[in-house]
This record gives C-alpha cells, sequence and structure tokens, in this order.
C-alpha cells in the first residue's frame, strides 16, 4: 500500500477510533468511581463496539 492510501484508510477509520477513544475515557472513570461500575461500563462498551462492527442485514459494501 501506498502513503496516500494508509491516509485514506486512517480518515475512514477516524470516527471508529474516536468512538472507541470515548468508551475507553468513560471505562477509565468509572473503575476510578468503583470496581463494580468500571466492570459494568467496560462490558456495556463492549457491547456496543460489537455491535457497531457487526454486518448489518440487507446491507453490502
Amino acid at each position: 500500500m501506498t502513503i496516500k492510501q494508509y491516509l485514506q484508510l486512517a480518515g475512514r477509520l477516524t470516527p471508529f477510533i474516536l468512538v472507541v477513544l470515548g468508551l475507553l475515557s468513560i471505562v477509565v472513570a468509572a473503575f476510578l468511581v468503583a470496581i463494580a461500575l468500571g466492570w459494568l461500563i467496560l462490558g456495556l462498551s463492549l457491547i456496543l463496539v460489537g455491535y457497531i462492527l457487526s454486518p448489518k442485514q440487507g446491507k453490502t459494501e
């Protein structure tokens, strides 16, 4: 791959990366408040990321 292709890929992945970093910051804050709350938020965040990455019905790219 050329540098231009890498830059295009990074541009397409930027919103997803920002969502994951935002969820990570929320998880860290929850762990600072309480351990149980941190595990709960971590589980919910993983479910949300799995939903975002799962293939959608009737949508082909």
